[in-house]
């Protein structure tokens, strides 16, 4: 799950549904869904206030506030917004740098006034769900409502704190809420994913497009056909996918997550010289810890072994520069120790991750680190925790699969290979052969 991750480009200060805690919330290669196109909030209705003018960049956007601020030091609605501008930079960059730029703008926002500034509760709940902080997200939100009972940015930002803590049914309460209030990409998009997670891809399709048609910038429209292109290879189609990354290229040139999926779906394709080229420019760009992984398990996959164990020393360092900044380690880093012999530091990482994130993303990730340390009955009631909620996630079955190996059902473990491959036979360069080879070894004996 993405690996989403996801993972960069998303809806703007007049957009605002932006990936779940930009960094680490990717998780490789998932062949199931990309992170949450719905976790970092901006302000909508309030863009024009902060002085984003129509078209204008991001950069130019946090130049605005920040002239207008030395003239207006007072301005609380717009240290919220520069808050929040910071939050999309970020995002955009991929660089956590900004989140202490952001706490320090809502944290002005709020010394000015703490009496009805919803918007700075609103942009702290963003950061706390950027940070995977996701309890305090919740928190943020909820108080935040107590000033404004109606503000869709932070029905929003509640929904998307709830979705990462496993409260699937409060998650779509709030975002419903939000749609009523204001149906635009940023919350349709939101239903889009609850959509997917229910396993309605045709449903999370339709809103998507709608999403893509409210879309109000390139950014905004990028992020939207981002997200089509991962429904299609999370479905086992990189052809589609390829043209829904390159339609986002097109909309906006810089975005990294566009240009990420690009990659996975060329080298899904086949075309591996291309993929390589892409990714590189990917992680230099932007290293970030589930991006940098997926470079590597890409390169190993083509036997470049030597690149491969550079980039994942590079996720090592790239994990310790976000965590300085407040960026908790979640699923990704799990799934990188588990599959990289490191089963210690995945479940120690599991074990932490699942009291602050028991998100189904995390519940699969904590099992697959139970299976690496032998612990497969405990391992295989966690990752069938992670298939309840109904995601086709061609992962989460592959990870049932070879628990159900280890633990003798061959019967249940051929079925969800089977179905793992069958709905995205492309879903990991390194798990899908395994994969493929631990299935013909089943059939074989059978």
């Amino acid at each position: 799950m993405r690996k989403r991750m996801i993972i960069t480009a998303g809806l703007g200060l007049a957009g605002v549904a932006l990936v779940a805690g930009a960094f680490g919330v990717r998780q490789p290669n998932s062949g199931g869904t990309s992170s949450p196109p719905a976790a970092n909030v901006a302000a909508a209705a309030a863009a024009g206030t902060f002085g984003r003018a129509s078209g204008a960049s991001i950069d130019r956007t946090i130049a605005n506030l920040q002239q207008h601020l030395v003239a207006v030091p007072k301005d609380f609605p717009s240290w919220a917004g520069l808050g929040l501008a910071y939050i999309q930079q970020a995002k955009i960059t991929v660089n956590s740098d900004f989140y202490p730029k952001a706490q320090g703008a809502l944290e002005q926002s709020i010394a000015i006034n703490d009496v009805d500034n919803f918007l700075a509760y609103a942009g702290l709940s963003a950061l706390a769900s950027a940070r995977h902080d996701f309890a305090s997200a919740e928190t943020y939100a909820r108080h935040g409502l107590t000033l404004n009972p109606s503000s869709p940015l932070l029905y929003g930002a509640l929904g998307d704190a709830l979705v990462q803590l496993g409260r699937q049914s409060e998650a779509e309460a709030a975002i419903d809420k939000m749609v009523k209030i204001r149906p635009d990409t940023a919350s349709l998009a939101r239903q889009s994913y609850l959509r997917e997670l229910r396993g309605d891809l045709a449903g999370a399709r339709d809103l998507m497009r709608q999403a893509f048609d409210f879309a109000p910038s390139v950014s905004d429209r990028a992020f939207t056909l981002f997200y089509l292109g991962e429904l299609d290879f999370n479905s086992g189609d990189p052809n589609a996918a390829l043209d829904y990354y390159r339609q986002a290229l097109v909309a906006a040139p810089g975005d990294i997550q566009a240009l990420a999926g690009k990659a996975k779906a060329e080298a899904a394709l086949g075309q591996n010289q291309t993929a390589a080229d892409d990714y590189a420019a990917v992680v230099a760009r932007a290293p970030e810890p589930g991006l940098v992984l997926e470079y590597g398990e890409f390169l190993e996959s083509i036997g470049r072994v030597a690149e491969a164990r550079s980039q994942y020393k590079i996720v090592e360092v790239t994990k310790q520069l976000f965590e300085a900044n407040g960026v908790e380690s979640d699923a990704t880093m799990t799934l990188f120790y588990a599959d990289h012999g490191q089963p210690s530091a995945a479940l120690a990482n599991g074990t932490s991750g699942i009291k602050t994130r028991p998100f189904l993303v995390m519940q699969d990730a904590y099992g697959w680190a139970l299976h690496v340390n032998g612990q497969d009955s405990e391992a295989l009631q966690a990752v069938k925790s992670a298939l309840d909620v109904g995601l086709p996630s061609a992962l989460f079955h592959y990870h049932a699969g070879m628990i159900e190996y280890a633990l003798g059902d061959v019967a249940a473990a051929r079925t969800d290979l089977a179905l793992a491959l069958q709905l995205n036979p492309n879903f990991s360069p390194l798990a899908a052969p395994t994969a493929r080879q631990t299935l013909a070894s089943l059939e074989s004996t059978s």
